[in-house]
């Protein structure tokens, strides 16, 4: 078949099924709630390899570098940002007016904000409580959910708004913007000559966050959101490379140089400016991170795309698929009505007593993945898809 007729396979009523196994591939890596460690690094560590450096990649990086777990959260968003485009030219066919599609942006980023609030989580050892427990000493303002549709609600706005050259210069401006404010701002009272990436207690916005936007704990979040805009931005960005004219496979190669060219631009804001290297830091959402979480993100939505809408091999996602329709419903129930710790006991606490402890987190875990998953399928069956 040649480049001229190629045309990408795609599922019933249009869908990109790309989108949803890797939401799917996304969401498998965080499906169950803090603090249950990533299912890949508990049968690592079920094998006696979860001190090695592939496991690593399995967990956070404490301050700067990345691993592949850092990843997780910026491609969900990357996603949703790509997702927009087709989104709201469904919207414009239907004939909807800018006024409704701007109520529907406002709605889903409240809405978003507001099931992230009801999110119960422990970060560092620290139990954080959604606003249903009344307890402004322990609820966690800047949940994953909610912060996601802080920063799409902005990125949706902004396509609706202005066009891409504009676009473009936004998220520039953001990138520069949040380096500036990040590697240089101190806190009121910081010491002449102090490192904010070095003494982080003087980073003007763990301070602000810490003092004006958070009520306990975490003092990274409010402000980092700025920089997640640009994230979303960049799905934006890779949505309307999809949605473009060229052939699909020219349309893999374009999502491929727009990873590399994300990610060199990160490497380079993280390395080659000496002292004003702003270093790849997840807790912050720095600039460099922002950029080679992108490339990534795009890297891989061209690897997905490539596979499974261009060559149509999809029988080996469908496991992925199912959690991707409903990637939102299964990450609120499991961190809300399903708490982690009951449903391992309950369900597997007695298998657990015959098996060591590495084997048996990992038996609790594959098998309450097993059952979220199942649940999932159902819902995927009765055609039931919740969305926001």
């Amino acid at each position: 078949m040649s480049e001229a007729n190629e045309q990408p396979v795609v599922s019933k009523g249009g869908r990109l099924e790309s989108l949803d196994v890797l939401r799917g591939f996304d969401m498998f890596f965080i499906f169950l709630p803090d603090p249950a460690p990533c299912v890949v690094f508990v049968f690592l560590a079920m094998i006696g390899l979860g001190d090695t450096a592939f496991a690593a990649q399995f967990d956070h990086v404490r301050w700067s570098g990345l691993h592949f777990y850092d990843c997780i959260f910026p491609l969900f968003l990357f996603i949703a940002g790509v997702t927009w485009p087709y989104s709201l030219a469904a919207q414009r066919a239907k004939g909807a007016s800018t006024a409704a599609i701007s109520w529907k942006i406002l709605r889903r980023a409240f809405l978003l904000f507001l099931l992230g609030a009801m999110v119960q989580t422990k970060i560092d050892g620290v139990q954080e409580t959604g606003f249903l427990q009344f307890d402004g000493a322990t609820f966690r303002v800047w949940s994953v959910i909610g912060r996601i549709g802080i920063a799409w609600g902005v990125s949706a706005f902004l396509y609706l708004w202005f066009g891409r050259r504009t676009r473009i210069f936004i998220a520039v401006a953001i990138l520069l913007g949040m380096w500036a404010l990040m590697r240089f701002a101190v806190a009121p009272g910081a010491p002449d000559g102090v490192d904010p990436m070095i003494d982080r207690q003087w980073m003007w916005a763990r301070w602000f966050d810490k003092n004006f936007l958070t009520t306990a704990h975490r003092p990274e979040g409010g402000v980092a959101t700025i920089a997640m805009v640009a994230t979303a931005m960049f799905g934006v960005f890779a949505g309307e490379i999809l949605r473009g004219v060229a052939s699909p496979t020219r349309k893999t190669l374009q999502l491929m140089g727009y990873a590399a060219l994300l990610t060199g631009f990160g490497l380079l804001v993280a390395f080659a400016f000496g002292s004003w290297s702003m270093p790849i830091v997840k807790g912050i959402w720095s600039s460099s991170f922002a950029l080679v979480a992108g490339g990534i993100s795009a890297l891989l939505l061209a690897v997905f795309y490539w596979i499974i809408d261009v060559k149509g091999w999809r029988r080996w996602g469908f496991f992925f698929k199912v959690i991707g329709m409903n990637a939102i419903t299964i990450y609120i129930l499991v961190r809300t009505i399903l708490p982690y710790e009951f449903e391992k006991a309950y369900f597997f606490g007695g298998i657990a007593k015959f098996l060591s402890p590495p084997v048996a987190e990992f038996v609790s875990q594959v098998g309450l993945i097993a059952l979220g998953w199942l649940l999932l399928l159902y819902l995927y069956r009765k055609k039931i898809f919740l969305r926001v």
